[in-house]
């Protein structure tokens, strides 16, 4: 993966097939997902190219039976390089948030692609989930938006706690503000001591990502409290 840019993730003709999974519902996105494919141009800049047909199957499969333009855009090239975007107010394809990249044409042909989608702050829970809200920046960088980075939430798990349940992990995406909307369904750790505070508080480890290819450390993590998550924003800082 080149910084700022799609993941290079195979070459194929076609066909291209995607699979977006909603990270909330564990399933194929009911929320308007658009496809956007775009052909690299000779100065590197990315044009829309809307020949591509896509074919959004019954299964949820995003097909794209070939890859092959009538109208190439690249002058004196005989493989083009071609980016598939998923589009959405609601999800964002965290993992390749540039999209995913391809040469045309190429006698490969990629098995399906899963892509998981994370929730954005548009994305309408049901009411009644826990949801933690704050930002991510990059510290040393004043007022710096983590914009298409990541934030995950699961219970606290070191030698001071224990969980409650089954381990479990929710995931969230953040906006160009680098705002963020995290669902916390499922009940966190607790002290492995019981302390003054009853009943025991819940706890989480809050691990927050940046984008791939954006300057800053990989990931920072946080833990926070049930009381903390009900409270005012979180602020979260990756080095």
């Amino acid at each position: 993966m080149t910084a700022g840019g799609p993941a290079d993730i195979r070459i194929a003709a076609g066909p291209v097939c995607l699979l977006p999974v909603d990270a909330f519902t564990g399933r194929v996105p009911a929320l308007r997902v658009t496809v956007v494919v775009e052909r690299r141009l000779a100065d590197g800049r990315w044009a829309a190219d809307g020949d591509v047909p896509v074919v959004t199957t019954p299964s949820g499969v995003i097909l794209l039976p070939s890859l092959a333009s009538p109208r190439p855009i690249t002058p004196g090239s005989a493989v083009q390089r071609v980016r598939v975007r998923l589009v959405s107010p609601y999800l964002l394809a965290a993992g390749h948030p540039d999209g995913v990249a391809f040469d045309a044409p190429s006698s490969t042909v990629p098995p399906v692609t899963r892509m998981r989608l994370y929730p954005l702050p548009n994305y309408p829970f049901p009411p009644g989930i826990r949801l933690l809200r704050g930002r991510v920046r990059r510290g040393g960088v004043p007022g710096a938006a983590t914009a298409g980075g990541s934030v995950s939430g699961r219970p606290r798990t070191d030698s001071d706690h224990v969980a409650r349940g089954a381990d479990w992990v929710e995931y969230a995406a953040t906006a160009p503000d680098g705002f963020f909307r995290l669902p916390l369904r499922k009940v966190g750790s607790k002290p492995l001591l019981p302390g003054p505070v009853a009943p025991d508080p819940e706890w989480f480890t809050i691990t927050a990502r940046a984008a791939p290819g954006q300057v800053g450390g990989p990931e920072v993590s946080v833990q926070l409290t049930a009381e903390d998550v009900r409270g005012s924003e979180q602020l979260i800082e990756i080095p």
